[in-house]
């Protein structure tokens, strides 16, 4: 709209819209609220009317190729999305046109080779029917009264073999093929849902050139003062939805509200719809990516099921093809032999023995006799050597029913585990294994036949296949304790045995092509990711172990302890055993030299006496040399044998110490761990009493607080009353160890600021002023931070906000330096501040509010 203003005299001077730039058409005539008069180009008009139904011929054609270029691109993914489902059902109709032409290829087979069978004996007795006479005809009579022959064997196979493929025919309509053509159609179905839902035109809106002259407003009148509404209050609390609509009379006569503008709100709203729509297309997304994922599964376990029962089916019809066809052959072999009997007769020439016996009064004495003797030295009729193959070979086709059943049931097992893990989101271990797998078939899809480690690789592959299978197994079987330990253990060295064969193959195979050498470093890469995944699982197994592996440590130890004091008490005997052995042998050493001694003084002195007595002088001069030398010799030989002892005993008592001082490592380190374990859980126990008591003795000061503040209920409530910004402390200090926790509720009034403070500097302050250099740490309920020290976070917009009824949970640790708030109806979000721990001041929890009520809560909420 293009406002003008004139007076009544004047003459209209411009004929353009300042606006739109267009020819003016039109003017308004209703001056009764304004003294204006408005002049409106074609485009004013149109805005004017305020419906997005009608626009302007250039808008209408901008939006017709808006929409032309939306249609084009939703009928190009249409088609493309057809054409995918519907080869997806042609596959799947061809797989089954396959299956079904197989049976029926398989059932007119077997229909021929009856025929044929049938043909043949048709003509055979039409070729014999003029050959018989009256021996053969007296031949069939007694086979007849022989045995139970008067009903057909012949119809009776057939009837047999018509229930063989009935049951075929059933297994047509109950096969794998089958239902996973049901299968396709129910997700083509789904499909088609899903398009039909999202493959919708969005309506572009009537694109508005925006009036740079005039304030966006609303199609609404204010109720009180007639005008336009241009702005909205959505920030006071506990206010009807009509009182918030503001026109320029509302914004003068209410100046304390904080009213946001239309283009602020149109903002806000399109934010708001936008992210809720991604949130609803990433649901939907989730919800049908683990839906597909499900469909995969059931799809996968029905073909497994089938494909194993289908095995079972045709192995058992096979088995009992085969039977009729050994019967057949046995029969035909039987026509042979009485064929070869009827050309026998006929050149016999008596016609008493042309008749078979069909009674044992009919046969002659020696016949009789011969069979007599038979049955009764035979009481027990044996088994034959057909009997006895027969029974191995029905033997070993149970024993392979039961292997496809066995089989069957671990398909079972596995396939509803990995479909509850699908449903409990659970698909990070299920799809390493499904890529090791994939590798590992590629990887050996890659192997060939030529190569020299060609053995090497094939037991390889054999090894990491039973390694998936044991995961597969393990994840089947994960609730079982007992049975997990053991597949755990066995799961762990085949983890390290494959990492031993993948490492000597990475070493030997050095000169092997990239490809494999590429598959070798992502399965090495795919394996750490399943071992961390599997470490990362399973930390209570390994905690449990570990428990185990310090429990046998112990033991060792104690034992360790046991054979020292033994080896110890064995030393010191061994010690004194050898000091007692070498005292004797010294003593008798010294024995031996005295008597050695005397005895060649004895003979210096016989020798003396012999002499002249002129060499008297000499001799005796020579004898005490000799003494002297004696006892020389004596000192030094006593000397070294006590220096010797001497040294030994200094080396037994050094390793006694040294084995004493062994003992009394081992026993420290056990005190040691034993003190350690008492302090750990005796400082758990009191920090946890801190934590669950701080919050039921904490109260609200009566001295501590400002002139405006009256404190009830025993120090838990406190209400500000004076119209000023007050201070109000609480009675206990914060701990300076631990974390301490403890909750604030907003009872009455919307002006708070919560935190924790220093109680000497916000005294100083008269219990007012909040933000740095003024002692404390806070959030208010608009968002706002207060830090004592750190400018970067005071008087900024860093918190969440909070309001009446709202209940604050902070979370405190001097130790760490840190204060944190969150609210009980919002825990995921949450603000921290860093505080200064340098003041030498305890800190306490404080509200600094304003015409406000604050409850300390004795319990913390969850």
């Amino acid at each position: 709209m293009n406002i003008q203003q004139t007076k009544q005299s004047q003459e209209v001077q411009e004929t353009k819209c300042k606006s739109h730039n267009f020819e003016l058409i039109a003017v308004d005539l209703d001056m009764s609220d304004k003294s204006q008069i408005n002049f409106f180009c074609g485009q004013c008009l149109v805005d004017k009317l305020n419906n997005n139904k009608v626009t302007t011929i250039q808008q209408s054609k901008e939006r017709i190729q808006q929409i032309n270029i939306q249609q084009q691109e939703i009928k190009t993914k249409e088609n493309q999305a057809r054409l995918n489902y519907y080869k997806n059902i042609l596959d799947q109709i061809m797989d089954f046109k396959r299956s079904i032409d197989d049976s029926f290829e398989k059932m007119h087979k077997q229909i021929q080779e009856y025929m044929f069978a049938i043909e043949k004996e048709k003509q055979e007795l039409q070729e014999n029917q003029n050959q018989q006479n009256y021996f053969e005809d007296i031949k069939q009579l007694s086979k007849l009264y022989s045995s139970d022959q008067q009903k057909s064997i012949k119809l009776i196979e057939d009837n047999t073999f018509i229930d063989q493929l009935t049951r075929q025919l059933e297994l047509l309509f109950n096969n794998a093929e089958y239902q996973q053509t049901l299968d396709i159609f129910k997700n083509t179905k789904q499909i088609i849902q899903d398009l039909i839902e999202n493959n919708i035109i969005e309506l572009p809106p009537l694109q508005l050139k925006k009036n740079e002259f005039k304030t966006p407003s609303f199609n609404r009148i204010c109720i009180k003062h007639k005008k336009e509404i241009i702005m909205i209050d959505i920030d006071t609390q506990n206010k009807e939805m009509e009182d918030r609509f503001a026109c320029v009379d509302c914004i003068s006569q209410n100046p304390s509200i904080k009213y946001q503008t239309i283009e602020h709100i149109n903002k806000l709203w399109i934010d708001y719809n936008s992210e809720s729509q991604n949130i609803l297309l990433q649901y939907k997304k989730e919800t049908k990516n683990k839906r597909d994922e499900l469909f995969n599964q059931i799809t996968q376990m029905r073909k497994n099921y089938n494909q194993k029962v289908n095995e079972i089916s045709n192995k058992l019809i096979s088995e009992q093809q085969q039977q009729q066809q050994q019967q057949q052959q046995q029969q035909q072999q039987q026509q042979q032999q009485q064929q070869q009997q009827q050309q026998q007769i006929l050149h016999q020439t008596k016609e008493s023995n042309q008749i078979k016996k069909i009674s044992i009064q009919s046969l002659d004495d020696e016949q009789l006799l011969k069979d007599l003797q038979c049955i009764i030295q035979k009481e027990k009729v044996t088994e034959n050597q057909a009997i006895i193959s027969l029974k191995n070979k029905d033997s070993n086709f149970l024993k392979e029913i039961e292997i496809h059943l066995e089989s069957l049931k671990q398909y079972d097992q596995l396939d509803i585990q990995q479909t509850i893990d699908i449903l409990k989101d659970i698909p990070i271990e299920r799809n390493l294994i499904q890529q090791l797998s994939e590798l590992i078939q590629s990887f050996s899809n890659q192997i060939q036949a030529n190569d020299e480690n060609y053995q090497n690789q094939i037991k390889f592959i054999k090894d990491f296949q039973e390694l998936i299978d044991q995961a597969k197994k393990i994840q089947c079987q994960i609730n079982l304790f007992d049975k997990t330990i053991t597949l755990f253990q066995q799961h762990t060295n085949k983890i390290e045995q494959i990492q031993q064969q993948i490492s000597n193959q990475t070493r030997d195979q050095v000169n092997q092509s990239q490809s494999i050498q590429f598959q070798y470093q992502n399965l090495t890469k795919l394996l750490n990711d399943y071992i961390d995944n599997f470490d990362n699982k399973n930390k209570q197994i390994k905690q449990y172990f570990n428990i185990q592996n310090l429990e046998l440590e112990l033991i060792t130890l104690t034992e360790l302890n046991k054979n020292l004091e033994i080896e110890k008490t064995n030393l010191f005997n061994q010690i004194s055993t050898q000091l007692d052995q070498t005292q004797k042998e010294f003593q008798k050493q010294l024995k031996e030299q005295q008597d050695q001694n005397q005895k060649q003084i004895d003979e210096i002195n016989n020798q003396f006496q012999l002499k002249e007595k002129e060499k008297f002088d000499q001799n005796t001069q020579e004898i005490i040399n000799l003494k002297k030398l004696i006892e020389e010799d004596k000192l030094k030989t006593i000397k070294t044998l006590e220096e010797q002892k001497n040294k030994e005993i200094a080396d037994m008592n050094k390793k006694i110490n040294q084995k004493e001082s062994e003992l009394k490592a081992v026993q420290r380190q056990l005190d040691q761990i034993h003190y350690q374990n008492l302090q750990k859980e005796k400082q758990q126990k009191l920090e946890l009493e801190k934590i669950q008591n701080y919050p039921k003795i904490l109260q609200f000061s009566n001295t501590h607080k400002g002139v405006g503040c009256q404190i009830s209920e025993d120090g838990k409530v406190v209400v500000e009353c004076s119209s000023n910004w007050y201070y109000c402390l609480c009675e206990q200090a914060i701990p300076k160890t631990g974390k301490i926790v403890f909750a604030f509720q907003m009872i009455s009034g919307t002006q708070f600021i919560i935190g924790i403070g220093f109680r000497d500097i916000i005294q100083k302050n008269n219990y007012t002023n909040a933000g740095f250099g003024n002692g404390s740490y806070l959030i208010r309920d608009n968002g706002y931070t207060y830090s004592h020290h750190n400018k970067d976070g005071n008087t900024k917009q860093l918190s969440f906000t909070y309001t009446t009824n709202d209940v604050l949970i902070m979370e405190v640790s001097i130790e760490h330096k840190y204060i944190k708030w969150t609210r009980q109806n919002n825990p995921l979000v949450s603000v921290q501040l860093e505080i200064d721990t340098s003041i030498q001041q305890e800190l306490y929890p404080c509200v600094n509010i304003y015409q406000s009520k604050v409850k300390i809560l004795d319990n913390i909420p969850n």
